[in-house]
């Protein structure tokens, strides 16, 4: 809606005749009217002009609501025009400048062409200290605009509290529960000892070294248990070549030794021999040729002659058996010529001495011939019994051999375990760490000093060991325990800042609360550490049973946000809810 123009103010003197003023020239004028002369506020009244302050308050808004209504109809004649009106504000600037040194007199001239309307040209920019004085609320309010270096640093506090803001509702921290406890048990030192004892030959570690499972750390001089193994070494390798031999000749075979003995002694004993056992092996591999070679000889010698018996006895059998064959034959033919001569001698054809003579021949013949099977049946039991001789040596021979076999390993059962028991006293005399440690201290180091049976040698640290620490927790802490998880353990006789603290698991709790001797209750949780020690400046720092330590076990992960909030929201579900 388009407003009318201002009304002119009553002039208090006719003024002369003006050419008509243009609508620009028009506005500025009636603008200039509206805008009194002003002053700084803390300026003193005018000799002659005792107006109070109050009037001067007034006076003050009315001003300012006639600019106000001035602008108004300004921004909405332009809207209607549709053209920036800049000249228009050029030409109340020209009347403000001089309304302005009429009401503080002679000013600076550094501060003609800062007009009020120059500030509004540019807001931005603001108004000098001057032009705030005489500005209205409104132009000094919006000309009190920041510094850049008051802007910045109030961007870069936002951005920075939004950014902790976001990272404390992202950023995750430990959630553990707190308890004390002891250490109940350890055996984080090994002492050493051994079981025979012997004079001391060498002493292969010093303190503090580092030493592996089944490291040498000391040589023990046993003397007689080294020679008991050696014997025992000895006969066994002569039992185990002689069931080779032996097996061999119940087979007929040749027997086969190991060629590499050295290697067949390091598997059957399970060490590698010295070479004086290894040299009286090879003695007793060709001592086993040799009798399996007199053995065999001899038993084919006796053999060969109850065979040759045997031969002696068929080749008379055949020959008696052939003799009589053919005196079988003369006995068929004598009787022949005896019956045809019988026929003759009835007839009186033949001489009766001659059929005697005859008769007389069939009876040597069957004589000779019933005197040959008594012979023959003799020379068949003789051939049976060299037969027997045979089988009976052979069994002989076998029989031996298999006593032998049988005696030969019981001797060498007994040997096994005799070199079991022997073994291990010589395996003793090479003193082997049992564990992965350090070497704590060493309480015997002369060399040739005699050590008794069971006396300490040296401590040893174990590196793989654990520790069992026994923590108390209160019972509105037991509900998020869980065995497995993470422990923290900080042991209270060496600082945790300086020293650290010890890793665990969290093994077992307690299925009930236990009683202490103060009336307070508690579950029993068992915490397993990782090692039994702990480490500054490549020290060993001990812990030893009874050592009081904090527990802290980590039960989950939270964000700092939560953290924050936590008592904000206990705080709501607890507010207003009194009786």
């Amino acid at each position: 809606m388009e407003k009318g123009p201002l009304p002119a103010t009553p002039a208090q003197s006719a003024p002369p005749a003006q050419p008509p003023l243009s609508l620009e020239q028009a506005r500025a004028q009636a603008y200039a009217q509206h805008l009194p002369t002003r002053r700084p506020l803390n300026a003193p009244s005018a000799p002659g002009q005792g107006t109070p302050q109050k009037k001067d308050i007034a006076a003050e808004s009315s001003n300012v609501r006639g600019f106000l209504s001035f602008l108004l109809s300004l921004v909405h004649k332009s809207k209607n025009e549709q053209t920036p009106d800049r000249s228009l504000a050029s030409l109340v600037g020209d009347l403000v400048k001089g309304k302005r040194q009429q009401g503080q007199g002679a000013r600076s001239t550094t501060m003609q062409g800062q007009g009020l309307f120059s500030a509004l040209d540019a807001p931005l920019q603001g108004l000098t200290p001057d032009d705030i004085e005489y500005a209205g609320d409104v132009d000094a309010a919006l000309s009190r605009r920041p510094k850049v270096g008051a802007r910045f640093i109030s961007t870069v506090t936002i951005v920075f509290f939004a950014i902790l803001l976001v990272w404390a509702g992202f950023s995750k921290i430990d959630e553990v529960t707190h308890s004390e406890g002891s250490v109940v048990g350890s055996q984080s030192t090994q002492t050493i000892s051994n079981l025979e004892g012997g004079i001391l030959r060498a002493m292969l570690v010093r303190d503090g070294s580092t030493v592996q499972k089944g490291d040498v750390i000391a040589q023990i001089d046993n003397e007689m248990a080294a020679s008991s193994y050696r014997d025992a070494m000895q006969r066994s390798m002569d039992n185990v070549f002689a069931l080779i031999r032996l097996e061999a000749e119940l087979k007929g075979e040749e027997p086969v030794f190991p060629q590499d003995l050295y290697a067949w002694a390091a598997d059957y004993f399970g060490t590698r021999p010295d070479a004086s056992i290894m040299q009286q092996a090879q003695q007793i591999v060709r001592d086993q040729k040799s009798l399996w070679t007199s053995r065999k000889e001899r038993f084919e010698v006796d053999r060969e002659v109850l065979n040759n018996q045997l031969i002696q006895r068929d080749r008379e059998i055949q020959e008696q058996t052939t003799h009589r064959e053919q005196l079988q034959q003369s006995l068929s033919l004598a009787k022949q010529q005896r019956d045809a001569a019988e026929q003759l001698v009835r007839r009186n054809n033949f001489s009766r001495l001659e059929f005697l003579n005859m008769e007389s021949r069939v009876v040597e013949l069957q004589g000779q011939i019933d005197m040959l099977g008594a012979s023959i049946s003799r020379a068949q039991a003789a051939a049976a019994e060299a037969r027997h001789r045979i089988e009976s040596h052979v069994a002989e021979f076998r029989n031996t051999i298999t006593e032998e076999i049988n005696k030969r390993r019981v001797e060498l059962t007994t040997l096994q375990e005799t070199l079991a028991a022997g073994g291990d006293r010589v395996t003793r005399t090479d003193v082997r760490s049992p564990v992965r440690g350090i070497v704590k201290q060493i309480y015997i180091n002369t060399i040739g000093g005699v050590i008794k049976p069971g006396e300490p040698i040296l401590d040893i640290v174990p590196l793989d060991d654990t520790l069992l620490v026994e923590a108390r927790v209160r019972p509105q802490d037991v509900a998020f325990l869980r065995p497995g998880q993470n422990v923290m353990i900080k042991v209270t006789a060496y600082d945790f800042s300086i020293y650290g603290g010890l890793e665990g698991k969290l093994e077992q709790i307690s299925a009930d609360t236990i009683e202490g001797k103060q009336g307070e209750f508690y579950y029993l949780a068992k915490i397993r550490t990782s090692r039994t020690y702990l480490e500054h400046n490549n020290e060993i720092l001990p812990i030893i049973p009874g050592m009081i330590v904090q527990a802290d076990i980590l039960t989950g992960k939270k964000t700092i946000l939560q953290y924050l909030m936590k008592p904000i929201l206990k705080a709501k579900q607890n507010a207003l809810t009194e009786r």
